[in-house]
């Protein structure tokens, strides 16, 4: 298998874990995370969801691929909101938003559709969390403003979720992962 560095060290059985440690210790640096900052993303699923796909898909440069995407998760997460924010315009499609850490150079589709499933799943249920609070600080919600259908939508992706498995992401997503940054 080719190895490209330290961090990509996918073997035969998928493992992910060396991988992962570079990858936060890689993002801590760079992003300068305290201590505390630096053990959430350890365990923040959510990100390593995100770092995971392109491995599990087999990607061309899948560390390159992870690194890009954390670090658009992570600038969203510590202030580009007015950036990254759900606008009105995304409302046309579940995966809008999630265009910007939806790009990957070859890969199984398979995978990647999984895992960008799980991700619409995490993102609408960080949505539906919100609710209240989106309301209450007149923040644009799509399931406030009636766009979006929880439920329908719910159902939808957890039934595409429920046609495939890959276990390096069913390992992450083994458990209901309530909003962005758990």
């Amino acid at each position: 298998m080719y190895n490209s560095n330290l961090a990509y060290t996918l073997n035969e059985e998928g493992s992910f874990i060396a991988s992962w440690d570079y990858l936060v210790k890689e993002i801590a640096v760079v992003f300068r995370f305290s201590k505390e900052e630096e053990l959430w993303f350890t365990n923040c699923r959510t990100a390593k969801l995100i770092a995971a796909i392109p491995y599990a898909a087999n990607c061309v440069e899948p560390e390159r691929t992870a690194i890009s995407h954390l670090c658009i998760y992570i600038a969203e997460i510590r202030g580009f909101q007015k950036y990254f924010a759900h606008l009105p315009s995304d409302d046309l499609n579940v995966y809008n938003r999630l265009d910007c850490i939806a790009t990957f150079e070859g890969g199984d589709q398979n995978v990647l559709s999984y895992g960008m499933n799980m991700l619409a799943l995490i993102m609408i249920e960080g949505y539906h969390n919100s609710q209240k609070s989106d309301k209450e600080n007149n923040i644009y919600n799509p399931l406030n403003s009636k766009k979006w259908n929880y439920e329908g939508l719910k159902k939808e992706l957890e039934q595409k979720i429920s046609c495939y498995s890959n276990s390096l992401l069913d390992s992450i997503f083994d458990a209901p992962i309530n909003g962005w940054k758990e």
